[in-house]
């Protein structure tokens, strides 16, 4: 399925169940592992369909950016090594910030790393 399908589907489905996977070139991974020092070659990076709605519904202006994260994810400017607490869980989380500058700005795109399982999760946008 492409990402405009998964997309479309996900923005008018209720279930959390369908993801959709995005490639990592391996000079983004080296990139990464660069920069922050975490070799993530092997993960997975998705999409969970949550997270669709989730950007529509917290940051409707931002939707149009979810077609764009392969180009964010593979052609960054900047990445970095983040560590949250969920807010719900108060559990530490380990992100990486993606900093891409597109021609409306500079967007950051935060992936969140999943310990178990090697993979990769959006988790939302923002601006600085």
């Amino acid at each position: 399925m492409a990402l405009k399908q998964f997309i479309e589907d996900a923005l008018c489905s209720i279930s959390n169940d369908k993801t959709y996977t995005v490639n990592i070139t391996k000079e983004a991974c080296e990139a990464i592992k660069k920069h922050t020092n975490l070799n993530i070659c092997k993960y997975k990076f998705i999409i969970e369909e949550s997270y669709v709605r989730h950007v529509r519904n917290n940051h409707p202006e931002d939707l149009y950016l979810l077609y764009k994260v392969p180009i964010i994810l593979n052609s960054f400017s900047h990445v970095e090594k983040s560590i949250t607490q969920d807010k719900q869980t108060k559990q530490n989380e380990v992100s990486l910030v993606f900093k891409k500058t597109l021609e409306d700005g500079t967007i950051k795109m935060v992936a969140l790393r999943i310990m178990r399982g090697n993979i990769l999760s959006l988790k939302t946008f923002y601006r600085p």
